[in-house]
């Protein structure tokens, strides 16, 4: 064999050993998923704003996940007697826009019927997004739905409580990037499905980084999937969301992350090592008979 034929496999084994593996099952504090493009669904409850001063808040169950084009779903709610939930917070509000056009900041409510409580759409800035797992048998089960349908600021802050009471799987931070459709830029778009109540039903989305402030899946989503305007982020995410809430919570609906995961960077370094030490063994083995 000659000397470029030996240099060629030996590249493409390390190439190889880089590479996210799509078959390869990673469960983390009983959650599963595989190598690749994740496409993780979930329930939303979440404040509605009344002021431009205020900032958004709420939490979510995590009900699937799949992983587009290698595996499909790969998880679901209680599952290996685990639940996924997540915490948002700390979304303020950047602009808002009034129903004939008008572009407001923060802490300007409008007047006469332009006021912030009938915004058409909202950029927020800044936001952080916590995931937990726990216990079905036997830890603090998140369920909102199951509230009085009384819009209530202890009812809230107990389901936070439960949210979060868990091991800390995750934690995601707002991206700043551009809005293709206005050229405004935020870490979370809200538009209204109707030009005068973007709190009575609508839909958002924004963009993610992993924080590496503690999370045992922290590693495996720090993939860098998404390039926007040049900002490279590790998640999209988006809602939508509804006044037709049977919990505490006066505004509800379903959220969905886009990421890509990957198996423990430990395994793939392992397993760089391992092929090019085959490799290595061929080179020596082949130079002998030469």
């Amino acid at each position: 064999m000659t000397k470029f034929k030996k240099l060629a496999i030996t590249a493409a084994l390390a190439s190889a050993a880089m590479m996210p593996m799509a078959s390869h099952a990673v469960n983390i504090d009983g959650v599963v998923f595989n190598a690749g493009a994740q496409f993780i669904t979930t329930s939303l409850w979440e404040t509605a704003l009344t002021l431009s001063t205020e900032s958004l808040s709420g939490v979510g169950i995590v009900s699937q996940i799949n992983c587009t084009g290698c595996g499909g779903a790969t998880w679901i709610n209680g599952q290996n007697d685990t639940q996924l939930t997540y915490y948002f917070n700390g979304y303020t509000v950047a602009r808002w826009y009034d129903t004939v056009g008008g572009i407001h900041a923060a802490g300007d409510e409008g007047g006469g019927a332009n006021t912030f409580a009938a915004a058409r759409a909202i950029d927020f800035i800044n936001g952080n997004v916590k995931l937990f797992t726990d216990r079905v048998s036997t830890g603090t089960v998140l369920n909102p739905s199951a509230n009085l349908n009384v819009i209530s600021a202890a009812l809230q802050a107990a389901d936070i409580a439960k949210a979060i009471d868990g091991i800390k799987w995750l934690e995601y931070a707002g991206v700043s990037t551009i809005n293709s459709l206005t050229g405004n830029t935020g870490s979370l778009f809200a538009s209204a499905n109707t030009l005068n109540a973007v709190h009575a039903g609508g839909a958002g989305f924004g963009y993610l980084n992993v924080l590496h402030t503690g999370g045992s899946a922290t590693t495996n989503f720090d993939t860098n999937s998404f390039n926007i305007g040049g900002v490279i982020t590790d998640a999209r995410f988006d809602s939508s969301f509804s006044n037709t809430n049977a919990g505490a919570w006066p505004l509800s609906g379903t959220a969905s992350f886009k990421t890509a995961a990957i198996p423990e960077p430990g395994s793939l370094a392992l397993l760089g090592l391992g092929l090019l030490g085959l490799a290595s063994t061929y080179r020596k083995k082949s130079s002998k008979k030469a």
